[in-house]
């Protein structure tokens, strides 16, 4: 009768074979967390501009749903304005106590001026106006309207600026600029 015995490791794996195996799944996971949390980053990231684009764009809207254009009178060479200048788009809805499409104070984009900065929750929602912020804001929205350099009287130069808050009432982080120009109709 002969016997066999087993040679080498047939019947499992060596310590070093498990120890090398262990090592291995280690280093996958370890590289997969680190992959889920940029993923994570860039996702939150990409949240936070496309709710300050969207705030933006909607101030836009409002800012070139002012009216701004002429009347016609009987003379063809005489015309009247025909322009906003009384709506507060800093409360939401708007009101009608505020300065319109005047001309802004040249700081509305980087400093907290009233009647032309709101403020915003982190789902892009308005929370309250004025130069302090309020706790929940999340996003700072400011605006401002100034003439066109190249024809004062008839193009208007709109520009919004959201981002979130800073560490000071005046810093934006990840802020989206958006420019208009509006022209008399």
């Amino acid at each position: 009768m002969t016997s066999h015995q087993p040679t080498g490791n047939a019947h499992g794996f060596a310590l070093l074979e498990v120890i090398i195996a262990s090592a291995i799944a280690a280093t996958i996971a370890a590289g997969s967390c680190m992959l889920l949390s940029i993923a994570i980053r860039a996702n939150q990231r990409a949240r936070t501009q496309t709710v300050a684009t969207l705030a933006a764009v909607r101030k836009m809207e409002e800012l070139r749903s002012l009216e701004w254009g002429h009347v016609a009178t009987r003379s063809p060479a005489i015309s009247m304005s025909s322009s906003d200048f009384t709506s507060d788009l800093s409360n939401e809805p708007a009101t009608d106590d505020g300065p319109g499409l005047l001309r802004s104070p040249s700081n509305t984009l980087t400093a907290n001026v009233d009647a032309y900065v709101d403020y915003l929750d982190a789902g892009g929602a308005w929370v309250g106006r004025g130069q302090a912020i309020p706790g929940t804001a999340v996003y700072v929205r400011r605006w401002s309207v100034q003439p066109h350099a190249s024809d004062p009287d008839n193009v208007l130069v709109l520009e919004v600026v959201v981002g979130r808050r800073g560490s000071t009432s005046s810093q934006l982080a990840d802020s989206i600029h958006l420019v208009s120009l509006e022209a008399r109709k």
